[in-house]
């Protein structure tokens, strides 16, 4: 027989932990489509301003690609040129 204490002993904790799969690719393509979802065809209208500013943008990218073209056509037909004049008018039997 035991005797009686002041002080309960404590059971050990027990815990339910169940491992479970998280696949976090899926759980954002879910959240998107709650998302949008919401949203109606009806609704949704993009404005002007964000047509003309994404407009405004597709031209400059274009317009800096034909810029950087352009550079490099002028600097290797300075190249060219250069190196004609110079094979042209320098007597390299002199050189050597």
């Amino acid at each position: 027989m035991r005797l009686p204490t002041l002080f309960k002993q404590q059971k050990s904790k027990t815990y339910n932990y169940k491992p479970r799969y998280y696949n976090e690719r899926k759980e954002r393509i879910d959240a998107m489509k709650r998302k949008y979802e919401t949203v109606s065809d009806t609704e949704y209208k993009p404005t002007r301003r964000a047509s003309f500013r994404d407009d405004w943008k597709t031209e400059r990218k274009a317009m800096s690609e034909s810029n950087t073209r352009l550079r490099l056509i002028v600097i290797l037909a300075f190249l060219i040129m250069f190196t004609f004049v110079a094979l042209r008018f320098i007597n390299f039997d002199k050189l050597l």
